[in-house]
């Protein structure tokens, strides 16, 4: 799932207000828990595919927010639709290269407390999602690390 889109693993979250659908500020590295970032765009027919799926998502261990390039109205009707779970923050296509180095949708990040990146990759369903996510424990990467690492 790992690839050249999305900061470098390890490396910080950036320290950045960001908007959300109802006008709330709000910065990554206030958020003291871990962190699910997923980018969508409105443009990206596997994004579209995936939002549906996104209904079914519970992750009591984290923190999930969802960045798209749509307009404010797409945006009012994602929230309505994701029954307001999670906050939705605007940005184009360029400030997601820009800010997280995304260039391709969908894509994930997972972030621990200290707001560093544990884990990234692209996110086509509910189940790569949730596994990117680790729903038992730090994500498939530090999972495989920590495997690799008893049997030594």
């Amino acid at each position: 799932m790992i690839n050249e889109n999305g900061p470098d693993l390890w490396s910080f979250l950036p320290d950045k207000d960001y908007i959300d659908q109802s006008g709330n500020a709000l910065n990554l590295r206030s958020i003291r828990e871990r962190k699910v970032l997923l980018f969508i765009s409105m443009h990206c027919v596997r994004c579209m595919e995936l939002v549906p799926e996104l209904q079914q998502i519970h992750l009591p261990q984290a923190r999930v927010i969802l960045f798209s390039t749509g307009s404010d109205e797409d945006h009012k009707e994602l929230d309505e639709f994701l029954q307001r779970k999670w906050p939705i923050i605007s940005l184009s296509s360029e400030q997601m290269e820009q800010d997280f180095l995304i260039r391709s949708h969908p894509f994930g990040l997972v972030a621990n407390e200290t707001h560093q990146i544990c884990d990234k990759g692209k996110v086509y369903s509910l189940n790569e999602l949730l596994e990117l996510a680790g729903t038992r424990g730090e994500g498939p990467l530090i999972n495989a690390l920590r495997n690799y690492i008893r049997r030594k």
